[in-house]
């Protein structure tokens, strides 16, 4: 058998069906693709669902395979030597058809005008095709069951009679696949369970077997059954974010527990199966499960839930899931008092979201009444959503930095003489502030309109290529619309751009205003000949931007600039949305490790940063920039408008003994950053001895987990780049 042969299966079906409806083909790949991709169960696993993805197939982003109908060519080419010439040759031919039909790479690029294409790929800005914005609605999922999905299918398409509407059937038929792959695992749950050496392991093998059983004909009545069906409804469907799994499950287990049909060690056993199961699925990215909050119908049982979700998180010593803590004032205080706890022992989980700032943030970015706000999630790295409500990917890296430093070459890449932007004048044309400012704005605002209309002809690749079934069944609108969420049945399309090097730009552009227009002591073209030549001869030049004040140290100077950077593409990119069709389009300042590999394709800039050397991540200071103490980088931090903005992250570096004899002083710091307008805190608990041994001996700091930016990830995997960058961020 050729080791190619799903691949070849599944393009013959797509061949097949090539002028169906997006929605039938979709399903009818959606048949040939599953259930090969599910894995077999695990001796101890306490849910089915375990998944891989082949070099061909379907799904949402590459980290749940797509996006959309994809090939991943670099894959398969270094197998093409070992095949017979027939089999190279059918192989190769796939490969030519998915160059042209692939949902991004084919047929969405050959879509885009030449200059928008160059426009958004370039290093100012970047775009490629992903759909990780789905946070679905898990509640209505277990709710109603798959039963009830079907049954409100049946309603809605009652309603639309005089229409051809295959969206229906494609719906059914995807969920006629869920069905069959349930009770696949069935059986072999039963096979196991008649081979099991214990009595423990029979027991528990034949209870998941009977609820895989019942979960087509019947929605779930327990806890269990409702994370089972929660856990393999979003395997099949691609999605890379749990939900908020209080609101959905937190009914669940409360019942159980207070019927005695479970126990709180027998839940909690549940849920570090689970968690384990999830950070085996390795998202990185995202893996996200959300607590707390405003807006949750039923607050006791969800907090039950919360509590038992972080000690899950404290128990099971993994990167995955990234649990994310939605904070407000009228919050169960033993539910910050755990976080902390599970924080403070090194954990970096879970994330703290402030609701007091974010939700009328949210409710003026997304304009949307505050009611509706209430359901945001940060998912992924940080970037805001509307649970069931909001679809805001594709994405896009934006690099500010670069766009400054473009402006300052007649629009070139210093790094190699390439046009990637507006040439909007020499440097003698910069005769103030406010003339390289204006200049900085234009160049700014030219890529984030190439970038929104970008983002509007993806979805219009999207929507003629599938209708990502089982997303729309969890989107609010999109069955009563009898439309897909990328074809109009969402009920806020938006769009996302991921910024780097703002903070950076800031501090670049408050030295370039000191040193060349307020006192004069170089001109501009001194200036960028010492950035050219990487400082090499220009000490003395690079000395005095390195002592022109920085961000992180409540600095009003220099802080206002960093405003007004924020501000301007901030705003900028929200008027967009009304011109491209959208409901929303925002910026996010989150930053996974990109601000160390965009840094690298970035020259030196004025705050004193040499080529190549990583950006400021997220929304906070360039390491080491820092150094007038905790209480002036968080003042910093919080004079950033949340306004128009889908999320910035904040990531800070504490040492343990704030978490043990200085305790009170942290919840202090916290209290009183949070009361004064604090978005969001992401907290890293170590020491740099234990950094610096983990550089040494990497064997024996396995566990070492630290916030990178958007994620968490084990010390010792990162590359040298990104473990010197975190070692370099300031300790408090």
């Amino acid at each position: 058998m050729s080791p190619f042969t799903h691949e070849l299966n599944f393009t013959q079906v797509y061949r097949d069906h090539i002028h169906d409806h997006p929605a039938l083909r979709e399903a009818y790949c959606l048949q040939a693709q599953f259930p090969l991709l599910f894995e077999p169960i695990r001796p101890g696993d306490r849910f089915a669902g375990r998944i891989s993805y082949r070099p061909v197939g379907f799904g949402l982003e590459l980290a749940s395979g797509g996006p959309g109908f994809y090939c991943h060519i670099d894959q398969i080419t270094p197998r093409l030597a070992e095949l017979p010439e027939a089999e190279r040759a059918a192989v190769e031919d796939m490969i030519a058809f998915w160059r042209a039909e692939a949902t991004i790479d084919g047929k969405l690029i050959a879509h885009l005008p030449a200059d928008l294409l160059a426009a958004t790929s370039n290093r100012i800005a970047d775009m490629g095709g992903r759909l990780a914005g789905a946070v679905l609605d898990f509640a209505k999922l277990l709710r109603l069951g798959l039963p009830g999905l079907r049954a409100e299918i049946a309603a809605a398409e009652a309603e639309h009679v005089e229409y051809d509407l295959p969206l229906y059937q494609g719906m059914r038929l995807a969920l006629d696949l869920l069905d069959e792959i349930c009770l696949a695992y069935a059986r072999q749950a039963r096979q196991m369970a008649a081979q099991a050496v214990d009595e423990f392991g029979e027991s528990e093998l034949l209870t998941m077997a009977a609820i895989l059983e019942k979960l087509p004909t019947q929605r779930p009545t327990t806890f269990r059954e409702a994370l089972q069906l929660h856990w393999i409804y979003a395997l099949i469907s691609g999605v890379v974010n749990y939900g908020r799994m209080d609101v959905a499950l937190g009914d669940f287990l409360a019942r159980d527990l207070d019927q005695s049909l479970l126990s709180e060690a027998g839940a909690l056993a549940l849920l570090q199966s689970l968690w384990q199961m999830m950070a085996d699925r390795k998202i990185i990215f995202n893996g996200r499960v959300f607590i707390g909050g405003m807006g949750r119908p039923n607050v006791a049982s969800a907090d039950r839930f919360a509590m038992l979700a972080m000690e899950a998180t404290r128990t099971v010593i993994e990167i995955e899931p990234q649990l994310t803590l939605r904070i407000y004032a009228d919050l169960n205080p033993s539910l910050m008092e755990k976080a902390l706890q599970v924080i403070g022992e090194g954990r970096t989980f879970p994330m703290l979201f402030n609701d007091e700032v974010n939700t009328p943030a949210v409710a003026c970015g997304f304009r949307v009444p505050r009611e509706v706000a209430k359901h945001y999630l940060p998912y992924g790295c940080g970037e805001y959503a509307l649970e069931g409500l909001s679809f805001g990917s594709p994405n896009c890296g934006f690099n500010l930095l670069k766009a400054l430093e473009v402006t300052l070459h007649q629009g070139k890449d210093a790094l190699t003489g390439e046009v990637i932007g507006l040439n909007l004048g020499t440097l003698d044309d910069f005769k103030t502030y406010e003339d390289l400012w204006a200049a900085y704005k234009r160049q700014v605002e030219y890529h984030v309109e190439k970038l929104a209309e970008r983002h509007r002809l993806e979805y219009e690749a999207e929507a003629g290529s599938a209708a990502f079934l089982y997303i729309s069944m969890l989107y609010n609108d999109c069955i009563a619309r009898g439309k897909s969420v990328v074809g109009g049945g969402v009920r806020y399309q938006g769009g996302v751009v991921e910024t780097f090097g703002m903070i950076n730009t800031g501090d670049s552009l408050a030295a370039i205003k000191k040193l060349v227009y307020d006192e004069q002591r170089l001109s501009l073209a001194q200036l960028v000949a010492a950035l050219d030549a990487d400082f090499q001869g220009c000490e003395r030049e690079r000395r005095l931007m390195l002592n022109v004040p920085k961000y992180g140290n409540d600095e009003d100077g220099v802080d206002a600039i960093v405003q007004a950077v924020s501000d301007h593409v901030a705003q900028y990119t929200y008027a967009q949305a009304e011109r491209v069709g959208f409901h929303y389009f925002l910026i996010v300042n989150i930053n996974n490790y990109a601000n160390v590999t965009f840094g690298q394709q970035t020259a030196a800039s004025a705050e004193g940063r040499h080529s190549g050397a990583p950006l400021a991540n997220g929304n906070t200071p360039t390491a080491g920039n820092d150094h007038s103490g905790v209480t002036a980088f968080l003042n910093s931090i919080v004079k950033l408008d949340s306004s128009y903005h889908a999320g910035y992250t904040h990531n800070m570096k504490f040492s343990k003994s704030l978490f043990t004899e200085d305790r009170p002083k942290l919840e202090a710091l916290l209290n009183t950053y949070f009361a004064n307008g604090g978005s969001q805190a992401m907290i890293t608990v170590v020491s740099r001895g234990d950094l610096e041994a983990a550089l040494r001996e990497p064997e024996k700091y396995r566990s070492l987990m630290v916030r990178v930016g958007g994620f968490s990830a084990r010390f010792v995997e990162l590359s040298p780049a990104v473990q010197n960058d975190l070692i370099n961020r300031t300790l408090y």
